[in-house]
């Protein structure tokens, strides 16, 4: 896993709407699967596939994801033809988890940097507040878990992101750090944390300065 992971958990999804003034906003949530669907003969093009012994041509299985709210009686409806359904933990997709406070900053977990069980988070998203679902303009920095010469576990972090839209196709803007740690590695995620605040704290007081000097 990379830092990019943690991003791609947090940002680019959008939430389902409920009607305005929604008294009770919550989903109820079901998928409904048929295997060996026929197409229609006007339900699109037929499956090509280089692959001679294929046999599915004109059929195909489906999935429909339905989230219904009883309070407004909005209905969401997703469906699909290809079927792919894991059962997975908040810890191992990098959201879902609750954040943690460590040296000033609200630190939201990503996926770890190795399929392990009980591994912990590889990377982290910093906020200097707690957010119900975090955006660019929450971040502030990012830190990310690395390995020493002998092995040893590290700690690696960027401060002050700008975004920028991606050069391949993500459905969010990527970061550019305006610091980074360089060579210079934490051995805790606490100590990258306290980093991470100190370069943002010195930011904002070049930023008062120069605005009291104008």
């Amino acid at each position: 896993m990379s830092l990019a992971d943690a991003f791609a958990a947090h940002l680019g999804w959008q939430p389902f709407g409920h009607r305005p003034n929604c008294a009770q906003p919550v989903w109820e949530v079901d998928q409904q699967m048929e295997s060996d669907r026929r197409r229609g003969r006007w339900s699109g093009p037929e499956h090509a596939c280089p692959n001679e012994d294929c046999g599915h041509h004109d059929r195909y299985d489906r999935v429909a994801v339905r989230l219904l709210c009883r309070s407004c009686d909005t209905v969401h409806v997703v469906s699909g033809e290809v079927r792919i359904t894991r059962m997975t933990t908040t810890a191992s997709i990098g959201y879902g988890q609750a954040p943690k406070r460590l040296g000033g900053l609200w630190l939201y977990p990503g996926p770890p940097m190795l399929d392990w069980r009980d591994a912990g988070p590889g990377e982290y998203l910093c906020s200097l507040k707690r957010v119900t679902r975090l955006t660019e303009e929450d971040i502030v920095g990012a830190i990310s878990e690395g390995r020493g010469a002998r092995g040893g576990t590290t700690w690696s972090a960027g401060a002050l992101p700008t975004w920028r839209s991606s050069v391949i196709d993500r459905p969010y803007a990527y970061p550019v750090f305006a610091s980074v740690n360089g060579d210079t590695t934490f051995r805790t995620v606490a100590a990258a944390a306290k980093w991470v605040k100190s370069e943002v704290d010195a930011a904002a007081g070049t930023k008062t300065k120069e605005d009291q000097d104008r």
